[in-house]
Formats: C-alpha cells, structure tokens, sequence
C-alpha cells in the first residue's frame, strides 16, 4: 500500500507555482444538493463566495472564474464540497471533494494558499474496491478516498447464467442432480469474480474492499478471495440495490471503513511519534519551531498537525528553500513572500519538500504538541540511556 498522500499530488499538480510569489485565490465551500430549494440556496452560497471574494481584494475576473466553476454540476451525490484554486488569473484545480465539508469552509486571497481542505479529504492515498457479488457474475469499482467517482472505473465479470436457481420443491431423481449443478455455477461465477479481485488488489494496492450483493454470492466470493484480499475485506449484509434505505445504509458501511482504515493508520503515526520522542533518539520532533526547523532542512518525512491548535499564528513564507521560517534571520538570504497563516506555511513547506501531511488533534501528540515530524535521518547526538 502506497504511503503517500495529498501533499505528493499538490506538488506534481502545482509544481513551480508554489515556489514563487504571485496571488493565489481560493474557495472551499459546500455544493450539496440535497437541501430544500437546491437552486436557491447553490446562488446564495455562491453569492457569498463571490462577496467574500471582492471583500479581500479578488478582481472581477478571479471572482468570475471561481464563480464559473461552482456553476457547473459536481457530478457526485452528496453530500459534496468544491474546492477551487486560481494562480495569478489562471484556475489551476478545480477539484469535487465527496463528502461534507472538513472544518469550517475557507475563501481567501493571499500570498500562499489554504491547501487544509483537500489533505482533510484525502489524508491518505487510498484506494479502495466496492464489490457487488451475484450469482451470475458480479462487478466492482476502484474508488479514491476524497476523489469523485470515475465512470470507466468498473469491471463487469459476467459468469455463466444458465440454470441460476434451485428446481422447485418436488420428487425425482433429477432434482438433486440440477441443485448441485446450480451450486457448482454460482461457486464458479465467484471464482472468476475473486480472480479479478485478486489481480486488481495485487496491481493496485487498495487499503480496503467492501462487498455487497447476494447473500450466497457474498459468502461463496469471499471464501474464494486469496489471503491478502480478505485482509482487506469489509462485508456489507444486505444488497444495495434493494431499496433506498439499503442503499443509505450502504453508503454508511463504506464510510465508517473508511473511517476506521485512516484512523487506524493515524493512530500507528502517533504511537510512532510518541515512541520516538520519548526515546529521545532524534527520529522525531514535536513543537511548531522544531517542525519548521526540520522542514527547512527536507528533514521532515511524515509531518503531523493541528490546524485549530496552530490557531492564528503565522510563519514567513520565502521564495526559495528553506521555504519557511520563523524569523526574517532565518531566511538566509532568500526573498521573504511575507507573513502568512501558520498553517498555510508549514503545508506549503511540505508539499515543496514532499513530506507527507497528517492532520490529527494536538492531545494526541507528543506532550500535546500542535505539531510533530518524523524525520527522514537523525539529527544532533543520542540520549544516553
């Protein structure tokens, strides 16, 4: 399973636009349409979009771009939040985040952009399989965490369909024959589809996979699935295509997996940081200006914070690595962008140094720290036992 997150995608996405200055404009806000009088209310929140936007500087033509993208459809079912980012005029993401919004919504123009929303969607690359088994065959659809569904993302395997279901109840010497010929279909069609499974677990390296559908195709799916697939596997009891409410249900199922496979990972980050920093062995730090310190040097291999207890303060954003710094004598010389929200700087720092970014709460860190960093080398000498 990949270790990387959004932090290795913003920099490939955004690259050398992150590195100098210029004038960046963003919007984070809900676009669900699940509300009474969807219309109305998607024109008033974009309406306070737009006048937040011109509030803090934004010209006719940044506002009309972030408008323009809001206007179109999310193409996700809600719930679901936008998030959009313009550089100097030109829109450069554009992005459907499913779910609801993480935190409170974000519309800002500034020298450095707000990049918390999409790590809070995407803490993790994870991909993640939802199966749907039936007794002709069965289908299943790769997803991302905190990416919109893509249509061309399903598989069909389509298994034999001919005598599907048991004789009716009756006398004869043909029933039990027919019956154990049903079964031995079923169990094939499930072979085939666990199969499938199997190769796409072992080329794509998903956190999780949920599986849904006929009760009997369900059991027979998972007990042909390989060791490794059904470490993964996260069973729904129902069939999400009955009803609404199984449906709903569903899409619950899936969410919590989801939940419990990114807290589990963030748990194992915090025992590690913990393990470390009270080891005194140099592998970690805790505490905003070591954090910073650890970023300037590319030091910094997994960085873990906490946006509400940063709070307010703010960093210096540079044009040039270090990157950040806490004081204009730390910047060595390089051209100072400015003062700039703490937590925009130190998310700025690790994408340009492609540390992966954790978001987590300060009680959980060392000494309750708001942020820590595992550190890709060691620095200054051991404790003595």
């Amino acid at each position: 399973m990949t270790s990387t997150n959004a932090t290795s995608e913003l920099h490939e996405i955004l690259g050398q636009r992150l590195e100098g200055g210029g004038t960046w404009a963003w919007a984070y806000a809900d676009v669900s349409g699940n509300v009474e009088d969807p219309r109305r209310q998607a024109a008033l929140r974009l309406r306070a979009v737009e006048e937040s936007l011109r509030a803090q500087g934004a010209s006719d033509a940044v506002v009309d771009a972030i408008a323009a993208e809001f206007e179109q459809e999310a193409g996700a079912p809600s719930p679901v939040t936008r998030y959009v980012l313009v550089h100097d005029g030109a829109v450069v993401l554009s992005e459907v985040l499913p779910g609801h919004v993480h935190g409170a919504e974000s519309v800002g123009v500034g020298a450095v952009p707000d990049l918390v929303p999409l790590v809070a969607h995407r803490p993790v690359d994870l991909p993640f399989l939802v199966v749907h088994a039936g007794k002709e065959g069965g289908a299943f659809r790769t997803y991302r965490l905190g990416h919109a569904p893509v249509a061309s993302a399903e598989r069909q395997v389509e298994g034999r369909n001919d005598t599907l279901h048991y004789a009716k109840a009756g006398t004869g010497w043909k029933q039990p024959h027919w019956q154990a010929h049903t079964a031995e279909i079923w169990k094939q069609n499930q072979s085939e589809l666990a199969g499938a499974l199997d190769a796409t677990v072992r080329e794509l390296r998903p956190g999780l996979v949920v599986v849904a559908g006929d009760v009997t195709a369900r059991e027979l799916l998972v007990k042909s699935l390989s060791n490794e697939t059904k470490a993964l596997v996260s069973v729904f009891p129902g069939d999400p295509r009955a009803d609404t409410a199984s449906k709903q249900a569903f899409v619950e199922h899936v969410e919590v997996a989801l939940a419990r496979v990114v807290a589990t990972r963030r748990h194992d980050l915090e025992d590690l940081l913990r393990t470390h920093v009270g080891r005194g062995d140099n592998q970690a730090v805790a505490g905003l200006g070591p954090v910073v310190e650890a970023l300037q040097q590319a030091q910094g291999s997994v960085v873990a914070l906490d946006a509400v207890a940063i709070g307010d303060r703010t960093l210096l954003a540079l044009g040039a690595a270090p990157w950040v710094a806490t004081a204009p004598e730390q910047a060595a010389g390089v051209p100072v962008i400015g003062p700039v929200p703490a937590v925009c700087a130190l998310v700025r720092a690790a994408v340009l140094t492609d540390a992966e970014l954790v978001l987590v709460n300060a009680a959980s860190l060392p000494g309750g720290a708001a942020a820590a960093a595992l550190l890709r080398w060691p620095v200054g000498p051991a404790v003595p036992a």
